[in-house]
């Protein structure tokens, strides 16, 4: 999405870097904060490592965020799921 400035250059405005994510807010900076904060430090090695290559490779389109992929595993926990695809 581009806006225009007074000089009628367009400006490019980017919401939520991450590779995948849709989200509610308007915030980046809320949101960057919530990954910081929550998302970030409960996140295991194993799945960061995924995340960083997966972002960095050409059919990342149908990836999950990492806050998406945190909320989706406590809902398996939650209803004790036993076998997941």
């Amino acid at each position: 999405k581009a806006q225009t400035t007074q000089a009628e250059e367009p400006v490019k405005v980017v919401r939520h870097q991450e590779v995948g994510h849709k989200s509610l807010l308007q915030s980046d900076a809320l949101y960057q904060y919530i990954l910081e904060t929550s998302v970030y430090p409960r996140e295991p090695e194993p799945m960061k490592e995924l995340r960083e290559v997966t972002a960095k490779h050409p059919w990342n389109l149908m990836t999950t965020s990492a806050d998406e992929g945190q909320f989706l595993g406590l809902l398996l926990k939650l209803i004790n799921a036993k076998n997941t695809m």
